[in-house]
């Protein structure tokens, strides 16, 4: 295994397929399209895979990063769980034409850390208005390995993201 390589993890395929950032001896650091970066022990097991049209924009913009790179990126992407208040505006339920069975998000990208950036929208600086009058909690959970990413990285995710949040039915505000 070598950087560039596009590989898929054998015991988690809800991953998807991963672009190899850098390989060690005892370790690699790969970042799967939705696991998100992470750091694969070298007795796990990786397969080769190749890369499908869907993913080549993703892992064009891996291989333009360097290391160094993805070693010094800040950013993360955040979801913000909301009220199911907000489902009485307009615009947020022509925006998911598919429902709020599981729930209402609010995703973004930020530079801080997510928890500092919640209190930033509650405070009203910089704030998303449905998170500023209807965010209950960030929910980490559902966006777990997307912290510390280059910025191109995060911003290519947080669309991917959102679409894949609705397709789990839950009703997504992104911008």
């Amino acid at each position: 295994m070598a950087p560039g390589d596009i590989v898929r993890h054998a015991d988690y395929p809800h991953w998807g397929r991963g672009y190899v950032i850098r390989a060690k001896k005892t370790s690699a650091d790969v970042f799967f399209r939705w696991g998100g970066k992470r750091k694969i022990g070298a007795v796990e097991p990786l397969e080769p895979s190749g890369s499908s049209d869907a993913d080549a924009q993703l892992f064009t913009l891996c291989a333009n990063l360097s290391a160094r790179a993805w070693t010094r990126g800040h950013h993360s992407v955040y979801a913000v769980e909301l009220d199911r208040a907000v489902w009485k505006n307009r615009q947020f339920r022509h925006r998911n034409p598919g429902g709020a069975a599981a729930g209402c998000l609010y995703i973004g990208v930020t530079g801080l850390p997510p928890e500092k950036r919640f209190e930033r929208h509650r405070a009203g600086t910089q704030a998303n208005r449905f998170v500023r009058a209807h965010g209950l909690r960030l929910r980490l959970d559902l966006v777990e390995g997307f912290a510390r990413l280059p910025y191109p990285i995060a911003a290519c995710m947080e669309p991917k993201l959102a679409a894949w949040l609705r397709a789990q039915g839950f009703a997504v505000w992104q911008n």
